[in-house]
Parts: structure tokens; sequence; C-alpha cells
């Protein structure tokens, strides 16, 4: 009798709370994402992932909205029960992307996250934006104490989306534990194809622009991976332009930074 019990105690210690992390459940965003943002558009010329802010914000208060729960669910999660790098990177990008969108939401119709409706100066990113775990959290804490200071991995800037044009594009699917490298692969990949607002040569000037996505944090990118370059060359498939970027002969330079919302047209 003994020798039978051990087996299924085994499993009841496994399955019992707090024998395991827990994974917070995206499927209500995956579901958001399907049905509110469009791929594969452009806005002034730069190409954007965009979102149905219009129709979203007109249906978020149904009593059946996937969007009310996502926000009960993050609200009531513990995101100490997160074990591993992955699982905690995965979710924290996850919400900072939720928050961007909730912040246009909560402030809509406004044509820009930096709108004076949201924050009077047009800086809305240390305002509470989103409640995690029973408190609140703004962009800025997701963004830089939470996911660079805390994982220190760089990839988070390819991930997060402030809902602006000139971001990098906000991922049609929610990111995961199992799938991130790879996602955040691809998103190092389109940004460095982007030369509307990721990497732009110009070889009579000797200059390369980069995404300001490499000036706001120049800090970090200088310090932890050498540059705003040596960290987009691994990304680049071009082979002319992986050549010109390793021959180190030119200036680098900043994009314009498009802050418009990266809204679905009507």
């Amino acid at each position: 009798m003994v020798r039978r019990s051990l087996p299924l105690l085994l499993l009841l210690l496994l399955l019992a709370p707090g024998a395991r992390g827990a994974i917070f459940d995206f499927a209500d965003y995956r579901q958001l994402l399907e049905h509110y943002l469009e791929a594969g558009q452009v806005i002034n010329g730069i190409p954007a992932n965009t979102v149905d802010y219009r129709l979203w914000h007109s249906e978020q208060n149904r009593p059946d909205s996937p969007y009310r729960r996502l926000l009960d669910d993050l609200a009531a999660f513990d995101p100490a029960e997160l074990k591993t790098a992955n699982e905690a990177m995965a979710f924290w990008i996850n919400v900072y992307n939720i928050a961007a969108i909730k912040t246009i939401l909560d402030h809509y119709p406004v044509d820009s996250i930096r709108s004076r409706a949201i924050h009077w100066l047009g800086q809305p990113w240390k305002r509470e934006a989103i409640v995690v775990g029973g408190r609140p959290h703004s962009l800025h804490e997701i963004e830089f104490d939470i996911l660079v200071e805390r994982y220190r991995d760089l990839r988070i800037h390819l991930g997060i989306n402030c809902a602006s044009v000139s971001c990098a594009d906000l991922r049609p699917e929610p990111y995961t534990p199992q799938q991130i490298d790879r996602q955040l692969g691809e998103q190092g990949e389109r940004l460095a194809a982007q030369p509307e607002k990721g990497l732009r040569i110009d070889r009579e000037k000797r200059t390369v622009y980069l995404s300001q996505i490499f000036k706001f944090d120049k800090q970090h990118f200088d310090a932890w991976a050498g540059g705003g370059v040596s960290f987009l060359l691994p990304y680049v498939t071009d082979p002319e332009v992986k050549l010109f970027l390793q021959d180190e002969d030119y200036r680098v330079d900043y994009l314009d930074y498009d802050w418009s919302l990266n809204q679905a047209a009507p």
C-alpha cells in the first residue's frame, strides 16, 4: 500500500501551491491582439503594426470583455511566482505593452502617448499606468527598474512598444518564456531592416542613422553592448549593410522619432 501511494504523493507535491512557479496566462491578451492589431501598416511613411484604439475603446467595458478580465487577473497575480528569467522577462514585456495600450485607452481620444491629456508636460513615463500584484506600476518602473536593471538584457528594447510609430513594432502575439529568444531575435531583425525607423546608411556621408531607442538608453547600450551599432549588428541580415557596419569608418547619428500614435486607419 505504501509503495502504491508514493507516486501519487509525489504528484500531489508537484501540483501543490508553491511547489512550482506559476506562469501567467496571456490568452486574453492574445485574443485582444488578434482582434485589434493589424500588422504591416504604414503611418507617416513609417512601417508599424497598428492598433484599432477606437474600436477597443468602444468595446472595453463590455461585460464579457477579455480586456477587463486581463486587467483583473494582472492585479491579482503575484509576479514573485515567476521562477526563471525568461518567465519574468516575457511577463514584464507583455505587461509594459499592455500598460502602454491602457494609457491610451484611459485617455482616448489622443494622438500620442505624449499628449498633454495624459501628462501636462508630455512625460507619461512615471505616472501610474497599471496594477500588477496589488500595486500600481509606471512604464518607467517596468522598463528600467524591473526589466533593464534586474535582468540586464537590452533586448527588452526590441520587445516593448510605447504605442508610437517609431517604437519597435508591437508584436501580434504575447511573448512566452519558451519562445522569447526567437521572438526578440525576429524583432531585432525587423528593426534592423526598417530604414525609416531602425537602421539607415548614408554611404556618401559615411553616416549610420539609428533609432533613437539607442539614444534614449545610450548609457546602457554603450556600457553593456559597445554602442547601438554593435548591439544591432547581429540582427542585420543584408550582407552589404553588415560589411559596411563592420568597417567602422563612419559616424553615428539618429533618425527622427515619430511619437504619433500607432493608430489603425479608420
